[in-house]
């Protein structure tokens, strides 16, 4: 081991031993080994299958979408519940990696790499991207995009400045705050550039479907071919 090497090496033991990795879903210390989440969250996280949970249907309101992938399913309180509120709010962005990978590894998607153009993360408004730091489902459309070869874009996609979060609404209340919220980008050469496009949508969490819904409408008024959902997790109780 070169002196530079063991000095980076000492440098990174002294930095977990004052800010100590804290697993994202248990809040305990990780191991040397783990990254983002212990093996005992990752493996008792609840994954999401669709013969069992049927959540496609909630994105039937779209001719365009073709499969909706998951690897893990979402309560209040529960494990995965934890998992998301760090990706989003506790700035977590590893997390991201971590859904990605597992959902890869676990084959857990129903498309293939060769059926995506492009990937589009659902936006977050402007107030609270400044507030956070970042888009959570930029993260994630950041790490599929590496995973899979595949570029992806925060410019097409825009949420309007002050629209409400979809937190506290209801199934309808969404539908009508997700018509507001959304806008494409007034580029009219990327708007154009959509046309024949295969997308690959990805957001944090799918609950009623209305925000995936809408940003399809806006897809498919510019021509999109194809739109294939990925999110890091199915809420199992509709909301």
């Amino acid at each position: 081991m070169t002196s530079k090497s063991y000095l980076l090496r000492l440098g990174s033991i002294l930095l977990d031993v004052v800010f100590p990795r804290l697993c994202a879903v248990c809040g305990l210390r990780l191991g040397s080994s783990e990254r983002c989440v212990c093996l005992e969250c990752g493996l008792s996280l609840p994954r999401y299958r669709e013969e069992t949970y049927a959540a496609k249907e909630r994105l039937l309101g779209s001719p365009l979408i073709q499969s909706l992938s998951a690897p893990f399913t979402y309560q209040h309180q529960a494990e995965s519940h934890h998992l998301i509120t760090a990706l989003k709010y506790k700035s977590y962005r590893e997390v991201a990696s971590f859904v990605v990978r597992t959902a890869i590894t676990e084959g857990c998607l129903r498309f293939s790499p060769e059926d995506i153009d492009l990937i589009l993360p659902v936006p977050i408004e402007e107030g609270r991207l400044q507030k956070r730091g970042y888009n959570q489902a930029g993260l994630l459309a950041q790490a599929m995009s590496q995973r899979l070869d595949r570029p992806w874009s925060e410019d097409y996609l825009l949420r309007r400045r002050g629209s409400h979060s979809q937190t506290a609404f209801g199934r309808k209340e969404r539908m009508e705050n997700a018509h507001r919220a959304f806008s494409l980008t007034p580029d009219e050469t990327l708007k154009a550039s959509l046309q024949g496009k295969r997308i690959l949508l990805v957001d944090d969490l799918l609950t009623t479907g209305a925000t995936l819904l809408t940003l399809c409408d806006l897809l498919e008024g510019c021509g999109v071919r194809a739109v294939h959902v990925f999110v890091a997790a199915v809420a199992i109780k509709r909301y």
